[in-house]
């Protein structure tokens, strides 16, 4: 049975599942069915036999084989357990402005309805959920990950600099990997999980089971057509309103105390990765 050679670990709302989506029509790239697989942080008591599972015989004589799960970033246990079955393996993490992460974060807990009412604002959200600061002091989480994993097995992707050059982004995804860096992937220039809110929640479910389906009998290039003809975007008109007309926008001293409490974390990872952040100030 293959093993994973690299795993994407976040962070949450990050692109990981533009990170899934152009790895998951690579010829020399195997991911699992099931995008967040989510075993080492909220199903390791269904052992590793379970996990290993989500990587069958079909993905035998693959170079690359993996999954993404953006819970494992944030998760403290999170790195020990993946060091202990493989201390070999090859890590992915995209970070973002940590403000405008979190402001994500609030957009999807409504999305999934983790989250409703008649006050959807971001100070609500807040005070309802703090992990949407925690996943934001990315310093704090990787130096966890630094601890145990050598520098070299650990890629750090800046969201900002995806967004603005994709195609130096997954060129440098796939060199990290070992793969065919030409590639040039269907979902390229997707956006794979942009901040909407559903209309309808029991039709985005059939939307999720349909592409779930199609990847599990190994149809990714179907769904990569289906979205450059047009489909995708039909399906956005129908039933996806913009995070920005459904969720009232964050008071500007909202978003002034969030940039105050994530900077010192900042600063640490400017010192943790030796690179300027002046991006997200």
């Amino acid at each position: 049975m293959p093993t994973p050679t690299f795993i994407g670990i976040g962070a949450q709302k990050c692109a990981s599942t533009w990170i899934y989506d152009i790895l998951s029509d690579h010829p020399q790239a195997a991911l699992s069915g099931l995008k967040e697989v989510d075993f080492f942080s909220y199903k390791y008591d269904h052992g590793l036999q379970w996990y290993e599972r989500n990587f069958d015989e079909r993905f035998s004589g693959q170079p690359v084989v993996g999954e993404i799960s953006p819970s494992y970033f944030h998760e403290p246990a999170v790195p020990e357990r993946v060091l202990r079955h493989y201390p070999d393996i090859k890590l992915i993490v995209s970070l973002r402005n940590p403000v405008k992460r979190a402001i994500s974060n609030h957009t999807h807990e409504i999305r999934v309805g983790h989250f409703g009412g008649s006050d959807l604002s971001l100070e609500k959200g807040l005070a309802n959920n703090p992990t949407y600061v925690d996943q934001g002091l990315y310093a704090k989480h990787l130096q966890r990950w630094l601890e145990v994993f050598p520098r070299e097995n650990v890629l750090v992707l800046v969201f900002e600099e995806v967004i603005a050059d994709r195609t130096k982004a997954a060129k440098q995804i796939y060199e990290f990997l070992g793969i065919d860096s030409a590639h040039q992937s269907a979902f390229l220039d997707s956006k794979s999980n942009p901040g909407y809110v559903n209309k309808s929640k029991g039709l985005e479910s059939f939307r999720k089971k349909a592409r779930g389906m199609v990847k599990s009998v190994g149809l990714d290039a179907v769904w990569g057509m289906a979205a450059k003809l047009g489909l995708r975007k039909l399906y956005s008109n129908m039933n996806k309103v913009p995070g920005s007309k459904a969720v009232p926008a964050p008071k500007d001293e909202t978003v002034v105390q969030l940039q105050q409490l994530f900077e010192q974390d900042i600063e640490q990872l400017e010192a943790l990765l030796a690179r300027d952040f002046t991006i997200w100030r």
